[in-house]
């Protein structure tokens, strides 16, 4: 028992050095040599409308982070969802012909705020939005929760149709936010179309808790389920596929992962972004919305992660379901698969 807790704490104190160094200067000196390596990202960049005369630019960076335009079709103005690349986003907004006007920050991980001070060297007018409790770097903005501003601002348009909301949600850092898109109805109240996350909420998962509790993730995916069904997520990374394939080994007689896993694999296999998803999508094949939402679904889910850790009490929550994902590997889940088809066929 000493072994184990001491081999534990041994491994605590090797991630929380890991983890200073990421966050220090070091850390940004890897992430620019990252996307000075990587000239071919993941994916083709996509254009997605979200409101008539709106659209959101999925613009693919690294290996499988994603940053996002969002775009006033009328002012030509867009803002940037962070751009931690700031050659491959700067590059999509000349394409397009447009005027950055901001940057929206989720939060202060290198691959998703380490372009703003690169982007604000070259055009000191771009704004930088993003939590004071996150280390944001570039920040001329702050935000915090409950926070409204209109997109493009009335200086540019008497009648904008974009209103920005900002939900405080700690956990993967202790200053993530995330951007609720709202179309601005006159004399009404703002409606929510999409959600910005950042590495709060992934297609089929969800981050790491590096600076949080699973009680406060949660509270954030709650959160999220509570917006209207139709509302379309972007979320920071492409994670999906294998996401999907862990919801697949949970909850084996869910459909809908599926049909969800092979329609991804598809678009894989295209070189497509599987963004946006939507949270009536994340409701019915995301294993961690799941475990939140329905308490069916919590303990079937974790019933099956008892078998993937070995343990007869992993607690059926979400934190357990995040535990489940980090011992899981496609591979070794591949193997399992593989021996229950040939003892299936051997009975």
């Amino acid at each position: 028992h000493f072994e184990h807790i001491m081999f534990a704490a041994i491994g605590q104190g090797a991630f929380a050095v890991g983890y200073a160094v990421y966050k220090s200067r070091v850390g940004l000196a890897f992430h620019q040599r990252t996307c000075a390596e990587c000239t071919k990202p993941h994916s083709e960049p996509t254009e997605y409308p979200v409101l008539p005369d709106v659209h959101v630019t999925i613009v693919p960076m690294m290996h499988d982070n994603y940053a996002y335009l969002l775009v006033d079709e009328k002012s030509r103005t867009c803002l940037a969802v962070d751009p931690a690349d700031p050659e491959r986003v700067l590059e999509a907004v000349r394409k397009e012909g447009l005027r950055l006007a901001g940057i929206l920050t989720t939060h202060t991980h290198w691959d998703h705020s380490g372009g703003n001070e690169e982007i604000r060297s070259r055009d000191p007018s771009v704004r930088v939005y993003g939590s004071t409790v996150d280390s944001i770097p570039g920040l001329t903005d702050p935000v915090k929760e409950g926070d409204m501003f209109c997109f493009p601002p009335r200086s540019v348009t008497a009648d904008p149709p974009v209103v920005l909301q900002v939900w405080e949600a700690p956990c993967h850092t202790k200053g993530h936010v995330l951007y609720v898109l709202c179309a601005n109805r006159p004399g009404g109240t703002p409606e929510p179309v999409a959600l910005f996350t950042g590495d709060t909420l992934f297609g089929g998962g969800t981050g790491k808790f590096f600076e949080g509790s699973a009680k406060e993730m949660a509270k954030n995916l709650s959160r999220i389920a509570g917006l209207p069904q139709q509302v379309k997520i972007f979320c920071g990374h492409e994670y999906t596929v294998n996401n999907y394939r862990f919801a697949a080994g949970v909850e084996p007689d869910n459909t809908e992962v599926q049909e969800r896993l092979a329609a991804c694999v598809q678009l894989r296999r295209q070189r497509k972004p599987t963004m946006p998803t939507s949270v009536a999508e994340e409701m019915t094949t995301n294993p961690y919305m799941r475990v939140v939402t329905s308490r069916a679904a919590c303990g079937k889910i974790g019933l099956a992660i008892c078998a993937l850790c070995r343990t007869s009490n992993p607690g059926l929550n979400l934190s357990c379901a995040r535990c489940g994902m980090t011992t899981w590997c496609p591979s070794r889940a591949t193997t399992r698969r593989r021996r229950a088809a040939a003892a299936a066929a051997a009975a």
